[in-house]
């Protein structure tokens, strides 16, 4: 056989053997990503930014938008725990998270990153570590996630 015909056929042979490997997905710890997000620089300038707008109301004397921006801090603390206990959507992260997605997913070598189960048949990738640093988590949130129930 010449170099041809071999370099053909082992072409043929690896295209073959790629396509029949199962579809990478990235998945991630609903929890550490919950706990990373609310811990984040990201989620400190949303707050910081319904703060500073919540002060100026004070100075304004306008208490209709200090009740509004204080039930809009509280139901934000509410869902927090719905969403790391499981009972609510995370949404709002994945929303936030979306810029992300794209980076984490070449670096990690998959074709998506998920929420929820890979599909059937697919490779599951652990893309956490790379959304924790995303996220700038620090030492002291990777600490918190390292105590959280394993699910």
């Amino acid at each position: 056989m010449n170099s041809l015909i071999r370099l053909s056929l082992i072409a043929t042979i690896l295209a073959s053997a790629i396509a029949g490997q199962p579809a990478r997905v990235g998945t991630f710890d609903r929890q550490s990503i919950v706990v990373a997000y609310y811990r984040s620089p990201l989620w400190a300038e949303t707050m910081n930014s319904k703060l500073a707008e919540r002060d100026a109301a004070k100075q304004a004397g306008d208490t209709a938008k200090v009740q509004e921006l204080n039930a809009w801090g509280q139901a934000h603390q509410d869902l927090s725990h719905r969403q790391l206990m499981g009972l609510a959507s995370i949404d709002n992260i994945l929303q936030a998270l979306a810029p992300a997605f794209t980076e984490v997913a070449r670096k990690a070598g998959v074709e998506k990153i998920v929420a929820e189960k890979p599909p059937a048949g697919a490779e599951a990738v652990d893309v956490t570590p790379l959304l924790l640093d995303w996220l700038k988590a620090d030492s002291k949130t990777r600490e918190i996630i390292s105590h959280l129930p394993k699910q």
